[in-house]
């Protein structure tokens, strides 16, 4: 009975242990089976990746391939739609509180009211829009027309340094008067003159007919004459009777000429003149233009070797003018240079209305075409006033 109940305590064991045995090997089965999948996993997620990679660098190389066999203008095209792109990108936030609900752009607020750009503008275009817009009209033509040149800067500034000598303290006073703000602006515009005259001469010249330069001819072109004088001084601002005792001497010295004196004696002896007088008042070869005209006129109208018996009155003061030379008339051929010149300075100092008949051709030279119907209107009518401005026309007299 000990024996059976021993045999049978031994199987229980047994038959325990090897349930425990069947529980390690589980166990060990088990744990082996987990690493076994998790061996599985990493080397799957390895292999994953090298794929990865492998299609990331052939990826890599296809974009690689693709961006190299883009052409030079495909690559600026793409350039431009990117920044295009930006730009876009940065009005939409840039407008985004400067506009109105209806797409109107806001120049100001306040309280209750909303200042948009067109109410603007339409405020503007009647307070000098019309002067505005031909100033700009214009500077872009006459740049467009002429390059500024180093001698119209050097004369700007020579002006700029006259101006300012001439009015002292008051130069800004003056610069504001214009409506100009300072040395640079003035500088400005006074190239834009000196391109603008350039432009008038050049209408003058386009527009001269060949029956009108015969006219001058005929009317107004002479042969050179020499001559010599006696001048008495006297300023134009001294009294009556400073200039009534300058011309008692020059009647003086004509009387003397009348005794059959020597001109060049008398002129060396008499004559204010310091220069002429040491040759004994000779002037040499002159023509129209060259002296102030009442001297030229006199000198013109004597035979030669004749002397004025009358003083003739200059700002200068008082001359005695003996013709001493006279060359033939030049050919028609000859004075043509002369004669192009000598209208040009004609209408240029006679015609006021050159100026905006030379500007109003070249404004249509580049198709001018405003669209705004008040500019419009308000342009057509400057012009219009500007044209029919009364002209007088004469023969040019420079002074000497």
């Amino acid at each position: 009975m000990a024996e059976q109940k021993k045999k049978s305590e031994a199987k229980k064991k047994t038959t325990t242990k090897a349930k425990s045995n069947n529980k390690t090997s589980k166990k060990v089965e088990s744990k082996s089976k987990k690493v076994e999948e998790k061996k599985e996993v990493k080397t799957r997620q390895v292999v994953d990746t090298y794929e990865a990679m492998l299609k990331e660098k052939k990826n890599k190389k296809g974009f690689k391939a693709w961006f190299n066999n883009l052409t030079l203008e495909q690559l600026i095209v793409g350039g431009v739609v990117i920044i295009a792109i930006l730009l876009i990108v940065l009005i939409f936030v840039s407008t985004k509180n400067t506009k109105t609900s209806k797409g109107d752009d806001i120049v100001a607020k306040l309280n209750g009211k909303v200042i948009t750009a067109d109410e603007l503008y339409s405020e503007l275009k009647t307070q000098g829009g019309r002067s505005i817009l031909t100033s700009m009209i214009d500077e872009y033509i006459l740049d467009k027309e002429y390059k500024t040149t180093d001698e119209m800067k050097k004369t700007a500034e020579a002006t700029v340094k006259s101006y300012k000598s001439s009015y002292g303290k008051s130069y800004k006073t003056f610069l504001s008067n214009y409506g100009i703000s300072d040395d640079s602006e003035l500088k400005n515009i006074l190239i834009q003159q000196s391109k603008q005259e350039k432009v008038v001469e050049a209408y003058i010249k386009k527009n001269i007919t060949d029956s009108e330069m015969k006219s001058y001819y005929d009317n107004n072109i002479k042969g050179d004459i020499k001559a010599s004088h006696i001048l008495i001084s006297v300023d134009e601002n001294a009294t009556d009777a400073d200039k009534e005792k300058a011309k008692k001497k020059a009647e003086e010295i004509i009387e003397k000429l009348k005794n059959g004196e020597d001109f060049a004696k008398l002129a060396k002896k008499y004559s204010d003149d310091d220069e002429s007088k040491k040759d004994g008042g000779n002037l040499g070869y002159f023509n129209t233009g060259d002296m102030v005209e009442a001297f030229e006129e006199a000198a013109y109208k004597l035979s030669v070797d004749e002397y004025t018996t009358e003083p003739v009155k200059t700002t200068y003061g008082y001359h005695i003018i003996k013709k001493t030379g006279e060359k033939e008339k030049p050919s028609f051929e000859k004075s043509k240079s002369t004669i192009i010149e000598k209208i040009v300075d004609d209408k240029k100092e006679n015609d006021t209305t050159i100026t905006a008949k030379a500007m109003k051709a070249l404004r249509e030279k580049y198709k001018l075409n405003i669209k705004d119907k008040y500019l419009k209107k308000a342009y057509n009518d400057y012009v219009e006033n500007s044209l029919t401005t009364t002209t007088t026309t004469t023969t040019t007299s420079s002074s000497k």
